[in-house]
């Protein structure tokens, strides 16, 4: 059975009908069934993810075995390391990815990049004490691990969503996925040019997002703030200012570390990420994890 909307609208444009939902019964869906089903296989029987993954295999499977076109919560609280979370998965992903930063400039990024390639302690890249030919050296090699990773420093200026997504589109070119990453929504939000209030703002820029991720068919990484009152166990519901957090997201990502849990002889401390939300799998499955803050590194505990 053919979609139903018409492409006349009663009291309006061709364009404002096509806008309306869609009725379809499910027979009417075989065909696209047929065509995914194919595609899932496919990519199974021969490892090619279906999208942009996080290249944590126990994570990745959880999911679904990629991340699904939506927005993706991720919070945890301050320290924990969801910068270098996101940037990590940014950096590793097959596709392209856009990596907008409201807190970060693109220099300070890229050297959080340059001590996970490289294993150069983060405070060697920034006290002086390499050799400005050595410490270039280390950034070339960064960016060539990293070829398909662009920032865009929104530290000084407003990144609307129209400029968003023009950017993403541009950047996907002729390649099937793309990854953006905002980090983080509420810095993102509070240079929303209206001056409204951050709960509004939130609101607005969720909505957005989700909207951009519909439309460019694109899973959005979005770094949240964690209200007080969780600032140490997480949850569902942790996210600081908008219930759309939970309820809008494709997935609700936590990071937890125990403040007992010493690092290793290496430097590598014990994280917990929690799968509060999966719309792709099971929620409430932990994922042990050790997070090296001087290389900005991630990795499974058991690998």
């Amino acid at each position: 059975m053919p979609s139903t909307h018409s492409r006349e609208a009663t009291n309006g444009t061709a364009s404002q009908a096509d806008e309306r939902p869609s009725l379809l019964r499910l027979a009417s869906l075989l065909e696209e069934w047929q065509f995914d089903a194919e595609a899932a296989h496919l990519a199974f029987t021969t490892g090619t993810p279906r999208g942009p993954i996080t290249s944590l295999p126990s994570l990745d499977r959880e999911l679904g075995g990629a991340l699904a076109p939506g927005v993706h919560v991720l919070h945890a609280g301050p320290g924990v390391g969801k910068t270098a979370f996101a940037l990590q998965v940014a950096a590793l992903s097959p596709f392209p990815a856009l990596y907008l930063s409201a807190e970060m400039s693109a220099l300070e990024l890229f050297r959080r990049v340059t001590a996970r390639v490289t294993s150069t302690f983060l405070g060697r890249l920034r006290s002086g004490e390499l050799e400005p030919t050595a410490s270039l050296a280390l950034a070339r090699k960064a960016a060539a691990a990293a070829p398909q990773l662009t920032i865009a420093d929104a530290t000084q200026s407003w990144a609307p969503p129209e400029w968003i997504m023009a950017t993403a589109q541009l950047l996907q070119g002729d390649a099937s996925h793309l990854l953006l990453v905002v980090d983080s929504i509420h810095s993102w939000a509070e240079f929303e040019p209206e001056g409204i209030a951050e709960y509004d703002a939130l609101n607005a820029g969720l909505a957005a997002l989700r909207r951009i991720a519909r439309t460019i068919v694109c899973p959005i990484v979005a770094i949240a703030e964690r209200n007080r009152p969780s600032m140490k166990d997480g949850g569902i519901s942790a996210a600081a200012g908008s219930r759309k957090f939970e309820y809008g997201g494709e997935s609700v990502l936590s990071l937890s570390r125990d403040k007992d849990a010493a690092g290793d002889a290496a430097g590598d401390a014990p994280v917990t990420l929690m799968i509060e939300k999966n719309r792709n799998g099971a929620p409430g499955k932990k994922i042990k994890l050790l997070f090296n803050g001087a290389l900005q590194r991630f990795r499974e505990a058991d690998r």
